[in-house]
């Protein structure tokens, strides 16, 4: 199983959320990459079972990176692809919804509920985001 991991951050929070999912599903065995969204390649993404999108709600929408990413990959077919969203914010989320609904219209089966943290994550928020990891590894 190949899992794709792409985040943003601003502050940190959402980056190590991402790297704990990341050791979840690499101490489950599965074939991990990680990188800041913005480094991912369309051989990473062709390449893998499960493509994670880590990202912060900033001014309620998703990031510029994270907005570029779903422009770079706007005709790219998701079908035969599991997606997961998680990430930090400091009201709604709405950009975790907002790359939900992308990834959903590219045809990407989604595993929700995502996770969503408030401000900083504890160390309970992280446990839960290793222990995603370990399930999406199995997926």
């Amino acid at each position: 199983m190949k899992i794709v991991i792409g985040y943003e951050s601003y502050h940190g929070n959402t980056r190590t959320m991402a790297y704990a999912l990341e050791r979840g599903a690499r101490e489950a065995g599965s074939d991990t990459v990680i990188r800041n969204i913005r480094q991912i390649k369309p051989f990473d993404v062709k390449s893998a079972d499960v493509v994670v999108v880590a990202t912060p709600t900033y001014h309620q929408k998703p990031p510029s990176n994270v907005r570029y990413f779903m422009k770079n990959y706007d005709d790219f077919d998701f079908s035969g692809k599991t997606a997961f969203v998680l990430g930090s914010c400091e009201e709604l989320g709405d950009a975790i919804d907002q790359t939900i609904d992308f990834f959903r219209s590219k045809g990407a089966t989604v595993l929700t509920p995502p996770i969503r943290v408030k401000g900083k994550p504890t160390k309970a928020d992280l446990e839960s985001c290793q222990q995603k990891g370990s399930e999406l590894a199995t997926t």
